[in-house]
């Protein structure tokens, strides 16, 4: 495993947003071409269940200059599959990665949004005599944020609409059984990642998840300490009158107390073979079942004025909420934004009913937005725009960054 053999690697995977990283590593004295991919769970377990993904090297035109950019595809669903998008540059990136497809072999490394190292395979590589020619060809661009916003536009549209021509020119990168097995289990001993209030002391994962609670709690609550301190973070807070929680993760900060509310479902592959009209009604029946209980925080927080009372791990804590702003964050499994219309009402209700702004995410896109926004002004004042356009609008729209 590239975590263990070359440590080296992980802050570097650890600063990536979700992608691909080809990269040549001295490993024993030896040259070692690794294929880098960090993306959601969801992504690695289509790729275990799979044994196979595809590399779609789609032309687009930037001004006047015809270019590549590059979609990576894991098909749990066959029209609408999960996809990491990459523009490629006249740089080593672009270089090393078609010099390692030409090879025939990757030695395929996939590491999870926190650089956790869950799947290592052996690959072979099936190039298209038309792809390679495009591969050979191509005069790419110089990287600029201009050129990359124009290419990762025109290739998720070009890749929405794409034909079975150019399902047979992709790349079909084909997984040997997995080298460490394909039930890793991670456990995590750092003082610094658990610090926060209501945590073991330690933490433990894998990919596969039965019982998907717990783990995304601690996850979401990992994205987060990208973005506030360890002290201002309490896991699973109970109320004090029936010991029953609060809500899953209370934020407070000098200015702002934040409720977080987390739906998540079994990361199996029953569930990543359901069809995505089920997958897409699961989202909805999640959201319902959040919003209710950020209803309930919310009235469990003003229950005494000025003041807030809770447990974590029997120490009870009392907080002056007098000088704070209650704000309110819903995270799901995965968000279908053409569903906005649908879910944008009862979210938006939670302001209109309680005075409390709340947005949501999906639980990737959750992660991009603690990525980015590294300190709490900044995330506070992304809450505070996404709410006011979502006020202005009636719905909720895709966050990016870039």
């Amino acid at each position: 495993m590239l975590s263990v053999l070359y440590p080296e690697i992980v802050p570097i995977i650890q600063q990536m947003p979700f992608g691909i990283l080809p990269e040549s590593l001295i490993l024993a004295d030896e040259d070692y071409q690794a294929f880098i991919i960090k993306a959601p769970k969801e992504v690695l377990l289509t790729a275990k269940i799979n044994g196979k993904f595809k590399l779609y090297l789609i032309p687009v035109k930037v001004d006047s200059h015809l270019t590549l950019g590059l979609i990576t595809a894991f098909f749990d669903d066959e029209d609408e599959p999960l996809v990491v998008k990459t523009p490629l540059f006249q740089e080593d990136f672009a270089r090393n990665l078609f010099r390692f497809l030409k090879k025939g072999i990757l030695n395929v490394h996939f590491f999870d949004e926190l650089a956790r190292e869950l799947l290592v395979y052996r690959a072979d590589v099936i190039i298209p005599d038309e792809t390679l020619s495009k591969i050979n060809e191509v005069v790419l661009l110089e990287p600029t944020l201009s050129n990359a916003k124009k290419i990762m536009q025109a290739i998720e549209i070009s890749f929405s609409s794409r034909t079975k021509k150019d399902d047979k020119q992709a790349i079909d990168i084909i997984l040997s059984p997995p080298i460490y097995g394909d039930s890793i289990f991670r456990q995590d001993l750092c003082p610094k990642r658990h610090s926060y209030h209501g945590s073991r002391g330690h933490s433990h994962t894998m990919l596969e998840r039965q019982e998907p609670g717990g783990y995304q709690e601690e996850d979401i609550v990992q994205c987060l300490l990208l973005t506030f301190q360890p002290e201002q973070i309490f896991l699973n807070p109970k109320r004090t009158y029936d010991d029953e929680e609060m809500c899953d993760i209370l934020i407070i900060t000098d200015t702002v107390s934040l409720i977080i509310q987390a739906k998540d479902s079994p990361n199996i592959e029953k569930i990543s073979r359901q069809k995505l009209p089920r997958k897409r009604k699961n989202v909805l029946s999640a959201l319902k079942k959040a919003t209710n209980q950020v209803n309930g925080a919310i009235s469990y927080y003003r229950r005494t004025q000025g003041k807030l009372e809770f447990f974590i791990d029997q120490v009870q804590h009392s907080v002056n909420i007098n000088s704070l702003e209650l704000k309110a964050l819903i995270v799901v499994k995965e968000l279908f934004m053409d569903q906005s219309a649908e879910f944008s009402p009862q979210i938006l209700e939670i302001y209109k009913t309680k005075n409390v702004p709340c947005i949501v995410f999906g639980y990737p896109d959750f992660y991009q937005f603690c990525f980015n926004l590294k300190n709490e002004d900044a995330f506070l004042n992304a809450h505070h725009h996404i709410m006011e356009n979502a006020k202005e609008t009636g719905f909720f729209t895709q966050t990016r960054f870039w």
